[in-house]
């Protein structure tokens, strides 16, 4: 057992256990301290806790639950089992959580063991980021124009190491392929086509490292194949020219003697 300013605890495993001693008075995990700091971290990226005292000494970190207080730090030494915690050097004495998980919210306390006991209180608030391709879910394009998709993070903390671009089941950012290139992008990636080529129809997917993916399906409309409207446009089209060119080479015809009689007299034996 030891005795910390103001706490006395029982440390066991990593873990600070409630004892009979223990105040009323003590923070409560589930409502918020007058003075805290807000943290906003995403899943699978990093979140950054800050902790500064005008004072020196040793500073201890603790993640603060309903049943007990979880042991986290102590000066630049993780108590916990969980090696994602980390100190940074001091004098900010900020924790450094790797890879957060959504179990990670919650309250947190640093404090320097001074007497009176200084304290501060930080709020992680977890986010689960995800992607977008605008123009989805199916886009057509035209073969031989360009295409262009863009991949945007979405509820985002925090820029992605890498983004992962697939055509159906294959990662195509290192294919070095002609006319195709990529772009990283603050919130997400650009897919750049030059000159989009009939294989180039396929479902498309963006996999940010720190978000959830995104999907797109590509269809490739040949040069010269035309949607149904456009061939009813033709007929039409047809038919008018068809007529036009029949009356001119009836008046052609008409002017030729013999063809003339031939035509009067079939219209005063038809009426």
């Amino acid at each position: 057992m030891r005795e910390w300013a103001q706490y006395r605890i029982y440390l066991k495993y990593g873990v600070i256990e409630r004892s009979g001693s223990t105040k009323e008075s003590d923070i409560d995990p589930y409502v918020r301290p007058k003075f805290v700091k807000d943290v906003l971290a995403q899943t699978s990226g990093n979140a950054l806790l800050p902790c500064r005292f005008n004072s020196s000494g040793i500073v201890t970190w603790i993640k603060l639950r309903r049943k007990d207080r979880q042991l986290l730090t102590v000066g630049r030494v993780t108590h916990s089992i969980d090696r994602r915690f980390v100190v940074l050097n001091s004098p900010d004495w900020s924790l450094l959580i790797k890879n957060v998980k959504q179990e990670d919210a919650g309250l947190y306390e640093c404090q320097i063991q001074t007497v009176p006991v200084q304290q501060r209180f930080v709020w992680l608030n977890i986010t689960e980021a995800y992607s977008v391709i605008p123009g989805g879910p199916d886009l057509h394009v035209k073969q031989g124009s360009s295409l262009r998709l863009e991949c945007q993070l979405m509820a985002a903390a925090e820029s992605p190491s890498y983004v992962f671009w697939y055509r159906e089941t294959r990662m195509i950012n290192y294919d070095n392929e002609p006319g195709v290139r990529f772009e990283m992008r603050r919130n997400g990636s650009v897919l750049i086509v030059e000159k989009v080529k009939l294989s180039h129809g396929a479902n498309y997917t963006c996999s940010p490292n720190n978000a959830r993916p995104a999907h797109i399906m590509i269809h490739v409309i040949e040069e010269e194949e035309k949607p149904a409207a456009m061939h009813g446009d033709d007929q039409r089209n047809f038919t008018a020219t068809t007529w036009s060119n029949t009356i001119l080479i009836l008046t052609a015809l008409l002017t030729i003697p013999d063809v003339r009689r031939c035509f009067q007299t079939f219209i005063y034996h038809a009426t």
